[in-house]
């Protein structure tokens, strides 16, 4: 069978998992939008009297969660999480499951090279995270029209499509390299996860103090801070460059190891 095929197939109730979580969390995230709304004054100065340590865990800072705008910004932190643990968990996986399942020896005396072996695998990581992001691109539109009259604002919606799509990106690179890279299979899931954790303490802790702004580069959820992507109504350049740069750095010296390092079989 098609290694590539293969892996499709071996993720796929993972897959439908993922993208019927976050259909289910937008749908519910959307319908509670509806009830702040019907009220927006009394429900703003209701979140304004939110602690701020509360707000800046929950992604609420410098938002105004009675427009459909902010409301999403507060989801886009939420998704944004979801999206990196699928993406960077999914990464670790899909190249270390023959050796944390001992089935390596089988796959690789195949007549393929290793690095086709990483590039198919790779292929199909990166398909089945777009899929994913299909479905919390459509879900997010449809629900939003069914608790906003028909309403979407599909300009801001699609900047933070993109930001979603580099956020993947980023963490789907740290989950191959410390897949393939790092010579330690069998923790290689909990190290992306533990990456994923300490990403988005950082974002907490540079959206509460300016004393904090240092952490902004160590976490891909602060560099398109939902504040930030309303107000510009655009991503920053820069950070945008530096999520491709991390993506591409890490796939490439995951090749460099991955040809390279002895197999744990």
């Amino acid at each position: 069978m098609n290694l590539f095929t293969r892996e499709l197939q071996s993720h796929r109730t993972s897959l439908i998992v993922w993208s019927l979580a976050i259909v289910a969390f937008m749908y519910m995230s959307m319908a509670k939008y509806s009830v702040l709304a019907d009220d927006a004054a009394a429900s703003q100065e209701l979140l304004k009297a939110l602690p701020t340590t509360l707000q800046a865990v929950f992604g609420m800072t410098g938002l105004n969660l009675t427009t459909i705008e902010g409301y999403y910004g507060v989801c886009f932190i939420f998704i944004a999480v979801m999206l990196a643990i699928q993406a960077g968990m999914l990464g670790a996986e899909i190249v270390t499951k023959e050796e944390t399942g001992k089935t390596a020896e089988f796959l690789y005396v195949r007549p393929i090279s290793r690095a086709k072996t990483l590039t198919l695998k790779l292929l199909a990581g990166l398909f089945l995270i777009s899929l994913v992001g299909i479905a919390t691109y459509a879900s997010t539109y449809f629900s939003i029209a069914a608790f906003n009259n028909g309403i979407v604002p599909t300009e801001i919606l699609t900047i933070f499509t993109q930001a979603l799509i580099l956020i993947q990106l980023v963490f789907f690179g740290v989950g191959i390299f410390s897949a393939a890279a790092l010579g330690f299979p069998k923790k290689a899931t909990a190290i992306t996860a533990t990456i994923v954790f300490i990403s988005y303490i950082a974002y907490i802790l540079w959206g509460l103090s300016a004393d904090f702004s240092w952490m902004q580069f160590l976490s891909p959820f602060a560099y398109f801070a939902a504040k930030d992507v309303i107000s510009t109504n655009t991503l920053d350049v820069g950070w945008v460059v530096l999520c491709i740069v991390v993506f591409i750095g890490t796939i490439s010296y995951s090749f460099l190891r991955y040809t390279r390092r002895d197999f744990k079989i």
